[in-house]
């Protein structure tokens, strides 16, 4: 279990960084709607869906992200850049590595 946590914990920071490796701010650019957040109880659970291009994803989002805005902003419109995952638990986990309201 501490594996996940920290496996969560890198992946948090990782996403935290949103600048490229001369400190320009990046840009996102695929049109995406955070329509929720994934509360069930389970090993592979958790994070938002988003819904990209008609097909509803999960991902994990950086706590200052959900920080910028409300429960009752959702659905929320939003622009990203997506990793698709290897191996994915779940099969609809993505990592995002940029995103903007």
């Amino acid at each position: 279990m501490n594996t996940l946590k920290n496996f969560t914990l890198l992946l948090a920071i990782l996403f935290s960084v949103a600048c490229d490796k001369d400190g320009n701010e990046m840009q996102c650019s695929e049109p995406g709607i955070i329509i929720g957040a994934d509360i069930r109880a389970c090993v592979c659970c958790g994070g938002w869906f988003i819904e990209i291009a008609g097909d509803t994803l999960r991902a994990n989002l950086t706590k200052a992200f959900v920080e910028s805005f409300d429960l009752e902003d959702l659905p929320l419109p939003v622009t990203l850049d997506l990793i698709h995952v290897e191996n994915p638990c779940l099969g609809d986990e993505i990592e995002v590595s940029c995103i903007r309201k």
